[in-house]
Protein backbone atom coordinates (compact mmCIF):
# COMPACT_ATOMS: atom_id res chain seq x y z
CA UNK A 1 0.00 0.00 0.00
CA UNK A 2 2.74 2.65 0.91
CA UNK A 3 4.61 1.46 -2.79
CA UNK A 4 1.03 2.47 -4.66
CA UNK A 5 0.98 5.64 -2.94
CA UNK A 6 4.18 6.44 -3.19
CA UNK A 7 4.53 5.50 -7.28
CA UNK A 8 1.09 7.62 -7.44
CA UNK A 9 3.09 10.48 -5.74
CA UNK A 10 5.71 10.35 -8.03
CA UNK A 11 3.43 10.80 -10.93
CA UNK A 12 1.16 13.47 -9.77
CA UNK A 13 4.26 15.19 -8.73
CA UNK A 14 5.93 14.73 -12.33
CA UNK A 15 3.09 15.29 -13.72
CA UNK A 16 2.78 19.01 -12.43
CA UNK A 17 6.19 19.54 -12.93
CA UNK A 18 5.77 18.89 -16.90
CA UNK A 19 2.75 21.13 -16.99
CA UNK A 20 4.49 23.52 -15.35
CA UNK A 21 6.82 23.62 -17.88
CA UNK A 22 4.33 23.75 -20.50
CA UNK A 23 2.93 26.27 -19.35
CA UNK A 24 6.41 28.52 -19.15
CA UNK A 25 6.89 27.34 -22.98
CA UNK A 26 3.57 27.10 -24.56
CA UNK A 27 4.38 30.64 -25.92
CA UNK A 28 7.45 29.45 -27.49
CA UNK A 29 5.04 27.22 -30.04
CA UNK A 30 1.91 28.87 -31.41
CA UNK A 31 0.11 26.02 -32.53
CA UNK A 32 3.30 23.12 -32.60
CA UNK A 33 2.21 20.91 -29.43
CA UNK A 34 4.35 17.83 -31.22
CA UNK A 35 7.60 19.99 -30.85
CA UNK A 36 6.58 21.54 -27.48
CA UNK A 37 5.35 17.46 -26.54
CA UNK A 38 9.04 16.60 -27.53
CA UNK A 39 10.73 19.19 -25.93
CA UNK A 40 8.67 18.65 -22.32
CA UNK A 41 9.71 14.96 -22.53
CA UNK A 42 13.54 15.79 -23.00
CA UNK A 43 13.10 18.07 -20.12
CA UNK A 44 11.59 15.01 -17.73
CA UNK A 45 13.64 12.09 -19.04
CA UNK A 46 17.04 14.61 -19.11
CA UNK A 47 16.22 16.95 -16.68
CA UNK A 48 14.45 14.78 -13.94
CA UNK A 49 15.52 11.77 -14.77
CA UNK A 50 11.51 10.20 -15.88
CA UNK A 51 11.71 6.52 -17.43
CA UNK A 52 10.67 7.87 -21.54
CA UNK A 53 7.89 5.88 -21.16
CA UNK A 54 6.58 7.56 -18.02
CA UNK A 55 7.73 10.41 -19.69
CA UNK A 56 5.61 10.12 -22.51
CA UNK A 57 2.56 9.70 -20.45
CA UNK A 58 2.71 12.30 -17.96
CA UNK A 59 3.21 14.71 -20.55
CA UNK A 60 0.26 13.57 -22.90
CA UNK A 61 -2.14 13.94 -19.22
CA UNK A 62 -0.59 17.49 -18.49
CA UNK A 63 -1.07 18.47 -21.81
CA UNK A 64 -4.45 17.53 -21.24
CA UNK A 65 -5.06 19.49 -18.22
CA UNK A 66 -3.79 23.10 -20.22
CA UNK A 67 -6.73 24.99 -22.00
CA UNK A 68 -5.57 27.16 -24.97
CA UNK A 69 -4.85 30.88 -25.26
CA UNK A 70 -5.97 31.21 -28.80
CA UNK A 71 -9.00 30.30 -30.90
CA UNK A 72 -9.95 30.62 -34.77
CA UNK A 73 -12.64 32.56 -35.88
CA UNK A 74 -13.39 31.17 -38.60
CA UNK A 75 -16.70 32.86 -39.68
CA UNK A 76 -14.03 35.97 -40.11
CA UNK A 77 -11.56 36.70 -42.56
CA UNK A 78 -11.01 36.03 -46.05
CA UNK A 79 -9.08 33.79 -48.43
CA UNK A 80 -6.09 35.71 -47.16
CA UNK A 81 -6.30 36.05 -43.81
CA UNK A 82 -7.63 34.33 -40.36
CA UNK A 83 -9.02 35.52 -37.50
CA UNK A 84 -7.47 34.79 -34.38
CA UNK A 85 -9.23 35.10 -30.87
CA UNK A 86 -7.38 35.64 -27.80
CA UNK A 87 -9.76 33.04 -25.09
CA UNK A 88 -9.10 34.81 -22.25
CA UNK A 89 -9.91 38.57 -23.16
CA UNK A 90 -11.82 38.00 -26.18
CA UNK A 91 -9.65 40.26 -28.53
CA UNK A 92 -9.28 39.45 -32.08
CA UNK A 93 -7.28 39.93 -35.20
CA UNK A 94 -6.40 39.42 -38.25
CA UNK A 95 -3.56 37.51 -39.60
CA UNK A 96 -2.10 37.17 -43.01
CA UNK A 97 -2.34 33.28 -43.78
CA UNK A 98 1.40 32.69 -44.96
CA UNK A 99 2.28 33.92 -41.46
CA UNK A 100 0.54 30.71 -39.57
CA UNK A 101 1.76 27.25 -40.03
CA UNK A 102 0.26 25.26 -42.15
CA UNK A 103 -1.87 23.32 -39.13
CA UNK A 104 -3.52 26.87 -38.80
CA UNK A 105 -4.64 27.28 -41.83
CA UNK A 106 -8.04 26.46 -43.32
CA UNK A 107 -7.53 23.47 -45.39
CA UNK A 108 -8.84 24.98 -49.00
CA UNK A 109 -5.01 27.53 -48.21
CA UNK A 110 -3.02 24.38 -47.84
CA UNK A 111 -2.00 23.64 -51.18
CA UNK A 112 -1.91 27.44 -52.00
CA UNK A 113 0.67 28.07 -48.95
CA UNK A 114 2.82 24.92 -50.14
CA UNK A 115 3.31 26.34 -53.86
CA UNK A 116 4.36 29.29 -52.33
CA UNK A 117 6.82 28.32 -50.58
Amino acid sequence: MIRDTSAKDYRSTMQAAAKAYLLRHQDEYLANDERLFDRTCRYLVHGLEVPTFMAQRLVHLAMTELSYRVAIDRGQGDETRLCLVHVRSGERALFPLRYLPLRLQPPTAQPAAAAAN
